[in-house]
C-alpha cells in the first residue's frame, strides 16, 4: 500500500512539473446575446484555455504546437508554441539578447538578408503576464519574407506565437493573429 501512494505521489509530482499547455484542439461554441462564438479547446494542468481563432482561419494541433492558417494566403502561418522555463523569468537585456538570437536562429536555412526590424516588450498581454516582441525580416528563395514571434512567460512555461508570412501580407495576417490572442482564457 506505501508503494502504491508512494507511486501516485510521484506521477501528481511529475505531472505538476510539467504543467506546460497541450495544444491539442477540441471545438466549442459559446453564445453571448444569441450570437454563437466557435471556440477552440486546449489545456494546461487540467485546465482548459479557451482561444478563438481568426475568422476563416483553420488549425491543427498536437500537444506541443498549434498551426494556423489565413484563408486566401499562400506562405502565411501563424504557430503557437511552448518550452519548459525552469522558473519565473522576466525579460530583462540579457534575455532579450537571448531571444534575439533564437528569432534569428528560426529563420529558413538558406534564407538571405536576414534584418532585425524591432525588438519590443509589451506589445500586449497574455494572460496578464508581459510579452517581448521581435520582428525581422529575410529573403527566401529570391521572396521577401516578414517574421514575428511574440513571447509570453508562464511560471513555468514560455509561449511563442509567431506570425509568419510575405511582406505584403505580413501586416494583415499579424493584426488578425494578434488580435485572435486576446481571446485567450485561461479557466
Amino acid at each position: 500500500m506505501m508503494r502504491i501512494h508512494a507511486a501516485a505521489l510521484s506521477l501528481a509530482l511529475l505531472a505538476s512539473a510539467r504543467a506546460g499547455v497541450d495544444f491539442t484542439p477540441a471545438s466549442e461554441a459559446r453564445t453571448l446575446e444569441g450570437i454563437v462564438f466557435k471556440q477552440i479547446l486546449f489545456h494546461q494542468d487540467g485546465h482548459p484555455i479557451a482561444y478563438e481563432q481568426p475568422r476563416g482561419w483553420t488549425f491543427a494541433g498536437d500537444p506541443s504546437a498549434m498551426k494556423l492558417t489565413p484563408p486566401n494566403v499562400s506562405q502565411a502561418q501563424a504557430t503557437m508554441e511552448q518550452s519548459p522555463l525552469s522558473g519565473p523569468q522576466s525579460f530583462d537585456e540579457a534575455a532579450a539578447k537571448e531571444l534575439h538570437q533564437q528569432v534569428l536562429r528560426s529563420v529558413p536555412e538558406g534564407a538571405r538578408d536576414v534584418v532585425l526590424v524591432t525588438a519590443e516588450k509589451n506589445p500586449l498581454r497574455i494572460n496578464q503576464q508581459e510579452t517581448y516582441e521581435v520582428t525581422l525580416l529575410y529573403n527566401f528563395y529570391s521572396e521577401d519574407y516578414e517574421l514575428s514571434v511574440l513571447f509570453a512567460n508562464l511560471p513555468d512555461t514560455r509561449l511563442r506565437f509567431r506570425t509568419g508570412a510575405r511582406i505584403a501580407d505580413f501586416e494583415k495576417v499579424r493584426r488578425e493573429f494578434h488580435a485572435s490572442l486576446f481571446t485567450l482564457s485561461w479557466k
